[in-house]
């Protein structure tokens, strides 16, 4: 099978523990796009949180995508042009407001590429900022921040709390919006029917790319669907127990440069 589309999730796939890409991922990747293969960037983040790593996977030269918000938006690399959007309506990110504060879960969403949120010392929204490298600002209220539509509203809480009152906090929203773990200690909210696999295969089909022409690359609870989703599914070493039961391939961890090992069996030219 010859795959031309790669999705990769970064924390905890793309990028290793100590959040840098390993030279020998970085060259891998460099390789396939050499031979025509194009990369989407597929991630939780904000669009500004996936800008260093577009840049450094040179993606601005060959033209690669970002998934970003877990699909609420695909876009192009360099110009960032829309290829697919899908936002939270302003009514329903004030009921997700209300329903987090019922929770005592600390609420935050992003604004021209920062963070807004009421809760700025919370130790998972500083995780939050640190990880995507952008700024946080503290609001009064998080309502009256509400001015347009939005992405992505994510909600935090210690991993053993977030578990246990996960299903309970979604009830009253039904299917009417998508609401999952990404880290077990972020629960992420979204426009109904997203995830990384829908944005995915609307961005595979806007290329004329089949889908057992793709590989998917994850870790954690919300790279499942894509995983299931792709002619290649490939769970990391370190990825959590489900996503590797339900994986074609587990590959080697992060740390162990798991992706340019899979990429070295399938691509002439590249090394392991």
């Amino acid at each position: 099978m010859k795959y031309k589309l790669i999705a990769l999730d970064l924390d905890g796939t793309l990028k290793n523990s100590d959040n840098q890409i390993t030279a020998k991922t970085k060259e891998a990747l460099i390789e396939v796009q050499k031979q025509g293969v194009k990369i989407v960037l597929a991630s939780g983040r904000p669009t500004a949180g996936l800008r260093h790593e577009a840049k450094e996977l040179l993606l601005d030269k060959f033209g690669g995508y970002l998934l970003s918000f877990n699909g609420a938006r695909v876009g192009t690399v360099p110009n960032q042009e829309t290829v697919y959007e899908q936002t939270l309506s302003i009514e329903e990110a004030k009921k997700v407001y209300t329903r987090a504060k019922q929770y005592n879960l600390a609420c935050m969403t992003y604004k021209n590429d920062s963070i807004y949120t009421e809760d700025i010392d919370d130790e998972y929204v500083c995780i939050e900022a640190k990880i995507n490298d952008i700024r946080k600002y503290q609001v009064s209220s998080f309502i009256d921040i509400l001015e347009n539509p939005i992405h992505k509203v994510l909600l935090t809480g210690t991993p053993e709390y977030i578990a246990s009152i996960e299903e309970e906090f979604k009830k009253p929203f039904g299917n009417e919006l998508s609401i999952y773990r990404s880290a077990p200690f972020f629960l992420e909210v979204m426009a109904k029917n997203i995830d990384k696999a829908a944005s995915l295969d609307r961005l595979a089909k806007s290329l004329g790319i089949k889908q057992e022409e793709v590989i998917a690359f994850g870790d954690g609870y919300n790279d499942l669907s894509m995983i299931e989703y792709a002619g290649l599914g490939v769970a990391m070493e370190n990825a959590v127990e489900e996503v590797k039961q339900r994986a074609k391939v587990v590959t080697k961890s992060n740390n162990e440069d798991g992706i340019a090992y899979v990429l070295s069996q399938i691509y002439e030219g590249v090394e392991y």
